[in-house]
């Protein structure tokens, strides 16, 4: 009768790995980030007309 008020111990998780600033992924995905950042910016950035998606006749056309 011991046995049903001794309490269970919790499950204990393993302990998951940290991320390392030197792997080779994180740093292919910062220069990845890096790259578009620096394609959006400037004048190339600008959007002057919707030649895209085919409409013509709006100011700056």
């Amino acid at each position: 009768m011991a046995s049903l008020f001794k309490p269970k111990a919790p499950k204990v998780e393993e302990a998951t790995r940290m991320p390392d600033a030197q792997d080779p992924a994180i740093l292919a995905e910062k220069r990845k980030q890096m790259a578009e950042m620096r394609a959006r910016g400037g004048r190339d950035s600008t959007i002057m007309s919707d030649n895209l998606t085919g409409s013509v006749g709006k100011l700056g056309a």
